[in-house]
């Protein structure tokens, strides 16, 4: 059950991290929100770190929603002609922020390893660590790039996306070696 529950938050974030517009999202933000609340539901801990990723994700969920009709682009577009959208992206991204440090703290404080609980709680720890500055270093820069020479914020950008999807997909490595420390199902 709880190899299906890293599953499911797996191939949620999956689905967040991945933008497919075919006229509408093929990939929906608010599906993979709801799939990562439903593996927090199937890690079984029932601790309080994880009910707050579970309703977190389920927020999300629902604040996800326009996502569902627009891409990207649109979304970008929007955000440059209304300071409401600047703000839904700014809150969308804290919530993201918010989502990855509960299941963090439920990794290393309410999730029981089978194996070498010690070292997968080391390695939890240490990629919190990197994970959260990382994150944060890059939301809290989003702001100042629109005040910077177009040049140089170009650069900031470029290098906090490749940033960010670099420690994102480490996350996600951490996550299926977590998977693996738990038996199949027979």
């Amino acid at each position: 059950m709880k190899r299906h529950g890293f599953k499911n938050i797996i191939i949620g974030f999956l689905l967040i991290l991945l933008d497919i517009h075919i006229f509408i999202d093929v990939l929906p933000d608010p599906v993979g929100y709801l799939l990562i609340g439903v593996g927090i539901v199937k890690l079984g801990t029932g601790g309080l770190r994880a009910k707050k990723a579970e309703m977190t994700a389920y927020i999300l969920m629902v604040l996800s929603l326009p996502t569902l009709f627009l891409s990207g682009e649109v979304l970008q577009q929007m955000q440059l002609a209304s300071l409401e959208w600047v703000l839904y992206g700014f809150v969308m991204s804290i919530g993201d922020l918010i989502l990855v440090y509960f299941i963090f703290l439920m990794l290393l404080h309410e999730v029981e390893y089978p194996i070498n609980q010690e070292e997968y709680h080391n390695r939890v720890r240490k990629m919190m660590m990197i994970y959260m500055s990382i994150a944060l270093s890059i939301t809290f820069l989003q702001p100042f790039l629109l005040n910077m020479e177009q040049n140089t914020a170009m650069v900031l950008g470029i290098m906090s996306i490749v940033l960010f999807l670099i420690v994102h997909i480490a996350f996600l490595v951490l996550l299926r070696a977590l998977q693996k420390t738990f038996p199949t199902a027979s």
